[in-house]
């Protein structure tokens, strides 16, 4: 399980890439949006004052692919 800081936020083309790679969408809330394998979370960032959105994947290897591809 890999956790990545997404800055700007989870776009529409990253969560498209991530439902038709890794996994259907399973939930869309105002501070989670996620499906089989993957998650997109906003949480409190350690000693910040605002919160921030990470992605969490089970497997490492489509972290790799998705630093990639979206940077």
């Amino acid at each position: 399980m890999i956790r990545i800081p997404l800055p700007n936020g989870l776009t529409g083309e990253q969560e498209q890439w991530l439902a038709k790679t890794i996994g259907p969408r399973m939930h869309y809330l105002h501070n989670s949006i996620g499906g089989q394998g993957w998650i997109a979370k906003k949480e409190w960032d350690p000693g910040m004052v605002t919160k921030k959105w990470y992605l969490t994947l089970e497997e490492d290897k489509y972290a790799t692919f998705f630093i990639i591809k979206f940077s």
